[in-house]
C-alpha cells in the first residue's frame, strides 16, 4: 500500500509555495504539468494525463448538464449547497452506470434501461 499521496493539479497551480504548503501540512505531492516555455521543462507522464483527462471530462459534463456557469445563489452557503447537491447527483448517476455495466461518463443515459 503506497503511503505517498499525490494530487493532480492544473498549470495554474504551478506555484512552488503552494506545493510546499501542501506537502508540509498534508504530506501531499502536487503533480502539475510544466509549461512548454519553462526552463526546467519535463514531460508530463502519460498515466497522469489520462487521469487528468477523466477529471476534466467530468467537470465539463457537470458544467454542461447542470448549467453551473449560471448561478442565482444569494449567499456562499446557498452556492455551497447547490454545488454539493449537483456533485451528489453526478455521483449517483455514475454509480447507476457502474451497476448497469455502462460507461461511467455516459450520464445522459444512466436512467434509461
Amino acid at each position: 500500500m503506497p503511503t505517498e499521496k499525490k494530487m493532480l493539479g492544473d498549470r495554474a497551480y504551478i506555484s512552488k509555495t503552494l506545493q510546499m504548503d501542501l506537502f508540509e501540512q498534508y504530506k501531499v505531492t502536487l503533480k502539475v504539468p510544466f509549461r512548454n516555455n519553462q526552463h526546467d521543462y519535463k514531460k508530463y507522464p502519460k498515466k497522469y494525463k489520462s487521469k487528468r483527462q477523466m477529471v476534466e471530462t467530468f467537470f465539463a459534463q457537470m458544467c454542461d448538464q447542470f448549467n453551473l456557469k449560471r448561478n442565482y445563489a444569494k449567499s456562499y452557503e446557498g452556492l455551497a449547497v447547490r454545488l454539493a447537491s449537483k456533485l451528489s447527483s453526478m455521483s449517483i448517476l455514475h454509480w447507476i452506470n457502474h451497476l448497469n455495466g455502462k460507461k461511467l461518463a455516459q450520464i445522459k443515459h444512466a436512467l434509461s434501461f
